[in-house]
Formats: C-alpha cells, structure tokens, sequence
C-alpha cells in the first residue's frame, strides 16, 4: 500500500506487541506503554480502557477525574452522574467541513474540550447513553488528539440507571484547562489510503454499517454500496445486549476480527457512514491490544458522495 507501507514499517520497527499501547506524537515519535496484565472473565490486553459502574462509583470523588456526557442536554438536565460533564455529540462535529460528520480539527478539540475542565493530565471516563456508540467516538477523538488516559463506561447510562445508582440534576463547574494537541496520524485514515488498501493484502478495510447500507439497499448517500474488498461487520456484533449494550469478551472479540481476516498485523481501516460506529472497532482493536487499526474518518459520507471512487452492491466483498 503506497501510503500504508510507512505506517507498517513504523509499527514494525517499533517493536509493538498486542500487550502494548501505541502512542505517537505528529513527528512520529512513539513510546510503547505495557498495559495492565489482563484479568478477569473478559481478558482484554487493555481492559483499563473501560470501565464498569462499580469503578466509576468508587472514583466519583477523584479530584482528578473528568466524566463526559455525551448526551442530549435533555437527557443530561433529567440526570446524570455527578459531576458529569455535558458535553453532547453534536459539539464534536466539524461544521465547517464538507464532508458531513467529521471530527472537530485541533484546535477546536482543545477549545471544546479545555473549556470544560479537561487538560491533558486528567483521568477521562466518557459515557452515552445505553451503549458506547458515541462514547468511542469521543474516546477516539482524544487520543487522536494526544490524550493518554482516556476511558469508556462499560452499558453508558443505561447501565447506569438500571443499578439504581447516585444521580443528580446539579451542573458541575471546573476551572478551565489547556488541553495541547499532540496529533497521532496513525489513528485515522485518509481517503487515499483507504483507497490503496483496496489492493493490498495486508489491509483490512472493515465497513461497520448494516448489512442493507453494505449492500446498497439502504443509500445515505449520493450511491449506495461498499468499498470493493470491504468486509462487513455491523457494530453491533462487538456487543451484548439490546437497550443496555456491553462489550463481548476478548475471546469473542477476536474471533470475530479473526474471521474478517484481522489479526495484529494487519493494516485495518475502520468506517461506517460518518466514522462513529466504526470507533466502536477502534475501541474493540485497543481493548485487544491491536495497534494498526485506524478510524477512516472521511467513511461513507465521503466516498458515496464522490463521482470518482469504486463501488460495489451486493453481500459479497
């Protein structure tokens, strides 16, 4: 792949295993991190990346601690977690790009995110609703912008709510923050590199829409269809549940990226329609300690709505 050869060489001189974490500034620097030995029935190589209601409990006085909460201002003034922070979805789209649905650029991200409190020091749970849907894509955006310590709420709210757990109506205030960019280009895809790893045999590109989207019989788009070679895995399959929506184990994680054909050293780029259903794959990949999967931000809203990308309809890649 023209443009992902760099990005495997680096991975590969680097030494990355799946116990360890990639972190990279823009000058390609990288310090690779161990992660806590696994414990535990779901034995995720990174499992201090999500965090349960108990956890979140316990820690509920930890000066330190920042809580997101991704949802509606609605949702969040009829209760929510103390001293969560509301900051609902829509903030972190870009709505000056043309592409529909990308991520704020850096320094808004810092702005958005240092008015709130949050510093580049600070512990980072992030919470939706009943699934970690847009929770990862928030947890995506921070380390893509140079955040370390960032976490998501195993069920969201919803989990949250159904154990009877503290709530609260009252706003929390926290002296503003500077939150510095250090920009990882190896956590998002572009558009040209999406298309190169059409012919490569390293790459993965790994479509997390449903399988009518896939197909072609559900156009969000200009045209309707997938990538050619796309694999198809609807987020939801990462996922237990239905109104309240936790993670599957490692075991049955990995099965599952095994059977797109994703193993630690494959090039994966991950998209759905605007790349926030795909952040729930760059979640599962950092929960299982794989480093070379990135978030195709561009995703569907990009390519369908081209004149000059392939496409192909149909269940078969």
């Amino acid at each position: 792949m023209r443009n992902g050869l760099p990005r495997r060489r680096f991975l590969q001189l680097t030494g990355l295993t799946a116990g360890g974490a990639l972190l990279a500034s823009a000058c390609g620097q990288a310090v690779v991190q161990e992660a806590d030995a696994p414990e535990g029935p779901l034995a995720y190589a990174n499992p201090q990346l999500l965090v349960e209601t108990d956890w979140l409990a316990e820690n509920l006085g930890n000066e330190n601690l920042r809580i997101i909460d991704v949802r509606s201002p609605e949702d969040y003034a009829a209760g929510h977690v103390r001293n969560a922070i509301n900051i609902h979805t829509r903030n972190f789209v870009d709505p000056d790009h043309e592409v529909g649905g990308m991520i704020l650029p850096p320094d808004k991200f810092a702005e958005l995110v240092g008015a709130a409190g949050i510093g580049n020091d600070q512990e980072v749970v992030v919470y939706g609703t009943g699934s970690i849907l847009w929770a990862t894509r928030v947890f995506w955006a921070l380390e893509l912008y140079g955040h370390k310590n960032a976490k998501v709420l195993n069920g969201g709210f919803a989990k949250w709510a159904e154990e009877e757990r503290e709530t609260t109506t009252d706003v929390p205030s926290f002296p503003a923050a500077t939150f510095t960019v250090e920009f990882d280009p190896l956590l998002v895809g572009t558009f040209e590199e999406v298309q190169a790893a059409i012919e490569d045999d390293n790459a993965v590109v790994l479509d997390n829409r449903s399988a009518g989207e896939y197909s072609g019989r559900d156009v969000r788009a200009d045209r309707g269809g997938h990538i050619p070679g796309a694999i198809n895995q609807d987020w939801v399959v990462y996922l237990n549940g239905t109104d309240i929506r936790t993670l599957k184990s490692a075991e049955e994680l990995t099965e599952l990226f095994n059977s797109a054909g994703i193993t630690e050293d494959t090039v994966v780029y991950a998209h759905c329609q605007t790349a926030v259903r795909s952040a729930v794959a760059y979640f599962v990949a950092r929960l299982l300690g794989y480093n070379n999967v990135q978030n195709y931000d561009g995703a569907w809203a990009e390519w369908g709505n081209r004149e000059d990308t392939e496409i192909n309809t149909g269940s078969n890649p």
